[in-house]
């Protein structure tokens, strides 16, 4: 009896192959892991396989970005011999043992092998190879017995699971990192509300329950979630159409708001629609988060000069007003607001721990109290209320909800990406991994909390998440401490906001809002893909000149669009074989790759489909016009292909018709299951016949040199 093997290929061409004899072997991010692979886009443990000679089974073991097995995600599969696993940038093939010679072999076996394979071991093997799972002690999330309530705690609120979950940490760090980030919350809570159009405290009650039931639920170690610029914002642009900012009616449409978003959130976890943050790309994310920050800080611009603000859709209309009144100016305000600035500037650049808003806040206070500076014509905050917030179910009025439902889905997708993205970025330095369905139901919870307890909307901040992981956080803990401070706060110390001048808030929102421009990213992008760089680009002035709404959408539109049109002309190559082995690659960028006279082996990156079609025929007719008189057979390498629609399964109907006609033999090789099995039902495979399908590009050009005759290769370059 052989033994099953699996090969791993990276995407710079190398691969390593491991039997599946020894028992499972886990695969994952982890070095321990019997299949290390080293890559964000594969978490710490990403999936396992369990396999011997008679099969293999490979089971996710809920990781973030998923396992795909012929572009299918999948919980758990057994799988087929020539099966191709995709895992992050990382592809397995599962080879079996008694796999057919690829000098005799067509694709006949493959059929054989695999329908029998499915016929008498699938069963068993499935039911053996999860038991194996479960013997080896991996966890597998479909396994909690719902009888057990230690079981659903562990799975629900994460935290209760201690060092078993987070290893070793120290409470004093814990604590320390609480307190730092509270110190820049606290400010930013009482900034971020003001720029939504709130009152100072609904900041402060947006940080208290909310961060708890996140710590509490929540998959993100250090994430610190509560108000920030982008959800503020996008709340006033969206309810100022509706109500005067300020106003009681206002106040509670961003509650009912915010119970829209958490239900909403809470709904899309629990219909597992983690996924749609990836119609979110991250060059349309970074460039609407760009735009946010630019537009808040010109926003910021009234309460720098000291002239009194009013709201304008569009941003060039507001830096009108602020240049046709720059004669009004309060040069004491001008003054205070220039000072904050470049001393937080400083406070960064210097000391990134210190609590340069909270001392900003301390000082300005003080100066402001001692030298009466509300009697100079500066604006001060005025009385924040003590105490904490009374618990209440928002008002539903289901005509409100309707007219608030487009802004509340926006902005609950929006959240939930800014929030996973700034978990994924803190796991993949810190080794965890982030569940994104759990993830929407945490933030639909903090949601909730925020509107039940008078805040609201949240969302995680990857400033104050950044910093609570450079202070030390290595759990939820931290978070859970912030929340005391801010409630203490809310408590005891509110009444000595009074003095607060504006103009402060304004400088820590410019600060903290041009923090949010990463151009390193930004030049990574336009270095990676230049395509990307310019969506990004789009992405930003279109949410400057149009307006936040219209500009995410123009992003999204732009990325779909990107992508249609890229996959509608996929890449393509013409392979040849590597000296002494038996690997093809692309004749363009291996010189040293030999083809054979009157045979082209055509490769096409990507699933054959409606929108493809075409191109791929003009491609085949550009090579058979090239080749014109000179070409007897053409090997299409269907490896990369993981559909195939109607469309396409015409067309190469049509094509195996005119290759027929023109007396060129025709060849499909690694044809994955998927697509061998619509060839089969489209009468495809009868046509060409069993012997023009092969495992492996190799074994179809055996079979060329075999009935030609010719086994010479030549150096040979498309022109």
């Amino acid at each position: 009896m052989g033994v099953n093997k699996v090969t791993v290929r990276g995407v710079d061409g190398s691969h390593r192959d491991y039997g599946l004899s020894g028992g499972p072997i886990v695969i994952g991010r982890d070095p321990a892991s019997g299949i290390h692979l080293k890559d964000s886009q594969v978490s710490w443990r990403h999936a396992v396989l369990i396999g011997d000679a008679n099969g293999c089974v490979i089971e996710d073991l809920g990781s973030s970005n998923g396992t795909f097995v012929s572009s299918v995600r999948i919980q758990r599969h057994v799988l087929q011999p020539g099966e191709r696993i995709k895992i992050g940038p990382y592809e397995l093939v599962m080879h079996a043992a008694h796999a057919p010679s690829p000098n005799s072999a067509s694709e006949q076996t493959l059929f054989a092998a695999a329908d029998h394979y499915v016929r008498h071991h699938a069963g068993e093997t499935g039911t053996s190879m999860q038991r194996a799972v479960v013997n080896a002690g991996v966890a597998v999330k479909d396994a909690v017995d719902v009888r057990d309530w230690r079981g659903l705690l562990k799975r629900w609120v994460p935290i209760s699971q201690g060092t078993a979950l987070y290893g070793k940490f120290e409470l004093r760090t814990e604590v320390m990192a609480g307190l730092t980030v509270a110190a820049l919350l606290v400010p930013q809570g009482i900034a971020y509300a003001l720029l939504a159009g709130l009152p100072p405290v609904m900041g402060l009650y947006a940080s208290m329950l909310p961060m708890i039931l996140y710590a509490l639920t929540g998959s993100g170690r250090q994430n610190s979630v509560g108000p920030v610029t982008v959800d503020s914002l996008m709340l006033v642009l969206g309810l100022s159409t509706i109500a005067t900012a300020g106003t009681a009616t206002y106040i509670a449409l961003a509650i009912l708001l915010t119970a829209v978003i958490g239900v909403s959130q809470l709904a899309m976890g629990a219909l597992r629609l983690g996924f749609l943050v990836n119609f979110l790309s991250y060059p349309v994310l970074a460039g609407f988060t760009s735009a946010i920050a630019i537009i808040t800080a010109l926003g910021q611009l009234h309460h720098l000069l000291g002239i009194p603000q009013q709201q304008f859709p569009f941003l060039y209309e507001a830096l009108f007003d602020v240049a046709s009144r720059a004669g009004e100016a309060n040069l004491a305000t001008l003054a205070i607001g220039a000072s904050c600035i470049l001393l937080l500037l400083g406070f960064t650049k210097l000391s990134p721990k210190a609590p340069g808003p909270l001392t900003m806040v301390v000082m300005c206070t003080l100066l402001s109290f001692i030298f009466g500076l509300g009697e100079h014509g500066v604006k001060v905050l005025g009385e924040v209320p003590r105490g904490l917030p009374h618990l209440a179910v928002p008002e539903f009025d289901w005509a409100q909800i309707k007219q608030l439902l487009p802004l509340a889905l926006t902005m609950a997708l929006v959240g939930f990406s800014q929030t996973v993205s700034v978990g994924k970025s803190l796991g993949n330095k810190y080794g965890y991994d982030i569940d994104a369905n759990r993830e929407l139901a945490a933030l639909g919870l903090a949601n909730v909390s925020s509107s039940v307890s008078q805040g609201y909307v949240v969302s995680g901040s990857l400033g104050r998440s950044a910093l609570n992981a450079t202070a030390g956080a290595r759990t939820p803990l931290a978070a859970i401490v912030t929340a005391f401070c801010v409630l203490l706060t809310a408590l005891f110390f509110t009444p000595l906001f009074r003095y607060l001048p504006d103009v402060t808030l304004a400088a820590i929102l410019v600060v903290s809002s041009l923090r949010l421009i990463d151009m390193r990213e930004i030049r990574y992008l336009f270095n990676v893909k230049i395509t990307e760089g310019l969506l990004l680009v789009f992405t930003f002035l279109a949410t400057l000149i149009f307006g936040i709404m219209p500009g995410l959408l123009a992003g999204i539109v732009a990325s779909i669009l990107l992508f249609i049109t890229l996959n509608t002309r996929p890449y393509t190559a013409i392979l040849g074989r590597l000296p002494n082995t038996n690997i093809f690659r692309n004749v363009e960028h291996f010189p040293e790759a030999e083809t054979i006279p009157g045979l082209v082996i055509l490769r096409i990156d990507a699933s054959l489909y409606f929108a493809n079609v075409v191109f791929l025929k003009e491609r085949i007719h550009e090579i058979c016009d090239r080749y014109e008189g000179q070409l007897h057979a053409l090997i299409l390498d269907a490896s990369a292909v993981n559909d195939l629609d109607s469309s396409a399964d015409t067309a190469l109907h049509q094509l195996s018709e005119e290759f027929k006609r023109k007396g060129i033999e025709f060849y499909i090789a690694g044809v994955k299951a998927p697509v061998r099995k619509v060839m089969q039902r489209s009468g495809l495979y009868e046509r060409l016949g069993g012997d023009h399908f092969f495992f492996t590009i190799d074994a179809a050009v055996r079979r060329y040199l075999d009935k030609t005759g010719n086994s010479a290769t030549r150096h040979h370059h498309p022109d």
